[in-house]
């Protein structure tokens, strides 16, 4: 793994940073069940020096269905999602540039219950570090980079099965009790990039959300790093879902304006969740601000994607929008779709607000065409690249959006051609 693990006492090669890495004695967990221990990337304060660039793989919402609540909330599901984004992912990690971590952004349970736990270890066995891996198949397992979604905290508040699954994660805030939050540094090529993540639930903290806000105004008052990227599981914006509900309990732009307040104009570069489930791109302050990045569609649960949407309750009194070349390519991908598997009339008509859809807001039908498939984040130096990788109906992958971070000129969207 091209990184190593910088502290004040001691310094990891890559090579010895999995044997030389104590995992702390997960704490006593209230579960039915034993469930499996799985080595993070980083705890929080730690810094990583990494040698070449460093790709990671962003998946989220890889739960298994709750058939009726989710029928009802107007998702669709879509057997055999899952299984292929993994294997992707497995298949690419084997290459030299390939992820070496995977970013786990929450709701990859249904519920804090051990045999949840034990689903993910046999769900994302392919890729996941600390799972058994399937018999007689070679595979690079990934160091998991977690966040917790409302389903990790479902039946276990206090996050004792998520602390269980993940030892170590989390600030310290001590008597035993697991932080959904944590940061950080990653340096390379000169350049040192803060990754914050962060829980936007406010009403479900409860008193741990004021916990949460003093450990951000002192994280936040370190100067030393260039950029920050933050992430939690709901996003400030979102146009996933039969009606999108943005800055979902208040809780995630307040996060956002507390951080940005504290740092300073244009460090804050992305903003990465889960939200709905669907992937999405969308830019409201321009290609100079953050972006909002949603990588939620990674599991069976698929949800409608608006192309566009009133965002007030995100603070926005315009509408905000999927990224142009974002929308461009997802709707060239469903022209091929329409062309060479067939989709009915009423799902172009609505994703291009027309015929009987006209006057309303355009979306993608997750039914007929779901936006699914994971991201890889390379960093380099400042230059970060998003590449989406997404699973076409015939089970296969395409990349089909990149966007590139570059110093001085902000995100600049592209369509590779591969």
């Amino acid at each position: 793994m091209p990184y190593s693990r910088v502290t004040p006492r001691f310094c990891l090669t890559a090579g010895a940073l999995a044997s030389m890495v104590t995992i702390a004695t997960p704490a006593i967990a209230d579960v039915p069940d034993k469930i499996a221990n799985h080595p993070i990337l980083a705890e929080d304060g730690d810094v990583l020096r990494a040698s070449k660039p460093l790709v990671f793989a962003l998946i989220g919402n890889t739960r298994a269905p709750l058939t009726g609540p989710d029928i009802a909330a107007g998702a669709s599901i879509h057997k055999g999602t899952r299984s292929a984004i993994v294997a992707d992912i497995a298949q690419d990690s084997k290459l030299d540039q390939g992820p070496a971590v995977v970013w786990m952004l929450g709701d990859h349970v249904r519920k804090a219950a051990g045999s949840e736990w034990k689903g993910v270890d046999k769900r994302l066995a392919a890729i996941l570090d600390g799972a058994t891996p399937p018999k007689g198949e070679e595979v690079k397992q990934l160091r998991a980079l977690p966040v917790a979604g409302d389903h990790e905290g479902l039946g276990d508040d206090r996050y004792f099965g998520f602390g269980d699954m993940y030892p170590g994660v989390g600030a310290d805030i001590g008597f035993g009790r697991v932080a959904s939050w944590y940061h950080f540094d990653l340096q390379t090529a000169d350049v040192t990039w803060r990754f914050m993540v962060v829980d936007p639930r406010q009403e479900a903290l409860g008193s741990r959300w004021t916990e949460q806000i003093g450990w951000i105004e002192r994280i936040t008052k370190d100067p030393k790093f260039d950029y920050l990227i933050v992430v939690m599981h709901d996003p400030v914006y979102d146009l996933g879902g039969r009606i999108p509900l943005m800055n979902k309990g208040g809780g995630p732009l307040e996060l956002i304006e507390h951080i940005e307040d504290a740092i300073g104009v244009q460090r804050l570069r992305a903003v990465i969740s889960a939200g709905h489930h669907t992937n999405q791109v969308l830019m409201p302050d321009g290609p100079r601000g953050a972006l909002h990045l949603g990588a939620g569609g990674a599991g069976p649960v698929q949800d409608d994607l608006k192309r566009w949407a009133p965002a007030d309750d995100a603070g926005k009194a315009a509408e905000v929008s999927l990224e142009p070349i974002f929308d461009l390519a997802l709707l060239d991908q469903m022209d091929r779709w329409h062309r060479d598997v067939g989709l009915p009339d009423v799902a172009i008509d609505e994703a291009k607000a027309r015929g009987s859809f006209d006057g309303f807001t355009a979306a993608y039908n997750a039914k007929h065409f779901p936006v699914a498939g994971w991201w890889s984040m390379k960093v380099d130096g400042a230059v970060v690249v998003l590449d989406f990788h997404f699973r076409k109906p015939d089970g296969t992958f395409a990349t089909i959006y990149r966007m590139q971070h570059q110093p001085g000129v902000g995100w600049i969207p592209s369509r590779p051609q591969k």
